[in-house]
């Protein structure tokens, strides 16, 4: 079953070992095969770059049709949606643990501008990465 990438501001935060506060809680579900795995990985070495189906298919050296029914049997999301699941969750990676500006982490992430991570983040959080970076730090400045 897949996981939602939906959280609600009071299910961000928790602990790291060594008590350190945590903000983000992983979101890409865990895949049930492992046949694609080394793609999943490239491509998450890879969010700031463009990763069409094309793409990712060639780099598994399959067609893009057997891609997408692959990856949803591993991962239970298509391509699009695990891509930007793991582009949302490396921002707020960013957010949590750099001084970066929102313009600069939607261009790390492969989000583009950022008026597309604000409403990416709207849509999959409900806030806004302002917001999510002050409450991150509020609460690991009391862990």
């Amino acid at each position: 079953m897949r996981q939602s990438p939906t959280r609600s501001p009071a299910s961000w935060s928790s602990h790291r070992d060594g008590g350190r506060a945590q903000c983000i809680p992983r979101s890409l579900p865990e895949p049930t095969a492992h046949t694609l795995s080394a793609t999943r990985d490239w491509a998450l070495q890879h969010l700031d770059e463009p990763l069409t189906l094309d793409i990712l298919a060639r780099r598994a050296r399959i067609c893009t049709r057997t891609l997408v029914r692959m990856w949803r049997q591993e991962t239970g999301a298509t391509p699009h949606q695990w891509v930007l699941t793991a582009r949302i969750d490396h921002a707020r990676e960013l957010l949590e643990a750099t001084t970066l500006s929102v313009e600069q982490i939607a261009d790390q992430t492969g989000l583009g501008r950022s008026t597309n991570l604000r409403a990416r983040f709207h849509d999959s959080l409900d806030t806004t990465p302002t917001a999510y970076r002050r409450m991150c730090r509020r609460s690991g400045a009391g862990g």
